[in-house]
């Protein structure tokens, strides 16, 4: 019975996506972040360049839970609900979509429509698409046949064009290589006062940031950090009051709540990753593509990870995680003696080289510089 509702469901979505296909094509554009969960990352960035510089242009947002973002209908914006009917109506009507993760595989566009893929990671670190161990090889034509639907992809570094871009998804049609919209307010941050009285952290205080990756395992026994130990250690070397905020993976927000410390404040549920970034003073990962962002401040960033020999097996990495510039620790000892050893100078010098080697394409006007392709093509 279930097979056939299912079958049902996905013969009616078919019937409904050929119907549209057949209606005009408006100058409207249609945004969506990691599936719907958030009004966040670079579509965000754009949007809001958009609404500054082309305010005639009609946008349409989608989300999970759609209640949660009718603020936006105040902005004009049109707020509608992800693998609705409706939201198909607005895909196969708007001449640009913007996402950035990998989109709804049933989406077949138009070639007079414009398809920006933000991505939602930097640099060039660990393994996607068709090069991932860890997935089979339906799975890895699914993410390329996918990805080259798209018709403009964004990329933050040589690096990652080459690597992820062309390597893994096979992508064959146009790059901006000009750094993703994101992080263009990383490259001259402001002051994080407003976003730390958000997160009612006092003015005098320090913050770490602890953003580990996700893992298969769906446990915590992989983020074993001492953090009583690290902040001992913070306070040794860096001085002041320190304050951690842990940002763990969407799939282990039911179990972040074991961590019962003062000192500790889950943000897992907030809402941007950026601010959270602009905000801290020290970041601690292991494998996230956050550290390319954090880097772009100079800021210490941190690796802690336990499980870097089953990783490569699972996973791998692009370049060696030993060449990064990031100080890397296996176990509490280690990051209580990565962060005693801590050099501003060397590390700054380090992070400056790995933006080189790596091709930074950081613009600091991404977000401009989209909007303004977007304003074009719908002229």
């Amino acid at each position: 019975m279930k097979q056939k509702i299912k079958y049902a469901v996905e013969h009616g979505i078919q019937n409904a996506l050929q119907l549209f296909r057949l209606l005009p094509l408006k100058n409207q554009v249609n945004f969506i972040a990691f599936s719907g969960r958030q009004y966040s990352d670079s579509p965000r960035r754009i949007s809001e360049e958009l609404l500054k510089t082309h305010p005639e242009i009609q946008q349409i947002w989608a989300f999970n839970e759609p209640e949660k973002f009718r603020f936006l209908e105040e902005k004009g914006i049109k707020v509608v609900k992800y693998k609705s009917l409706e939201y198909l109506y607005y895909v196969m009507t708007s001449r640009v979509y913007v996402d950035n993760a990998e989109f709804w595989s049933i989406l077949k566009f138009r070639p007079e429509q414009m398809v920006l893929e933000t991505w939602h990671g930097g640099g060039a670190y660990k393994r996607v698409g068709g090069h991932r161990i860890d997935v089979n090889a339906r799975e890895q034509q699914h993410a390329v046949e996918k990805m080259n639907k798209i018709t403009l992809f964004l990329s933050s570094s040589k690096a990652f064009t080459k690597y992820v871009i062309r390597d893994a998804y096979q992508y064959r049609g146009e790059v901006l290589e000009c750094g993703l919209p994101r992080n263009d307010e990383l490259l001259d941050p402001a002051p994080a006062t407003e976003i730390r009285e958000k997160l009612g952290i006092p003015e005098h205080a320090k913050v770490l940031l602890y953003a580990p990756t996700f893992r298969k395992s769906h446990t915590l026994d992989l983020y074993d950090v001492d953090f009583a130990r690290l902040k001992a250690s913070l306070e040794s070397r860096f001085g002041g009051e320190w304050i951690i905020l842990l940002r763990m993976h969407y799939y282990l927000s039911d179990r972040v709540s074991s961590i019962d410390l003062p000192f500790v404040r889950d943000v897992t549920s907030y809402p941007d990753m950026q601010e959270l970034l602009i905000a801290s003073d020290v970041l601690l990962t292991d494998y996230s593509s956050c550290m390319w962002d954090f880097s772009l401040m100079h800021r210490p960033c941190f690796l802690y990870a336990r499980d870097i020999a089953a990783y490569r097996g699972e996973r791998d990495f692009y370049t060696p995680i030993e060449s990064w510039p990031f100080p890397l620790a296996s176990d509490n000892d280690e990051l209580a003696s990565v962060i005693a050893d801590f050099d501003e100078n060397t590390y700054c010098a380090a992070v400056d080289r790995h933006h080189a080697d790596l091709g930074s394409t950081e613009s600091g006007t991404a977000a401009k510089q989209c909007a303004e392709r977007i304003a074009a093509f719908l002229k």
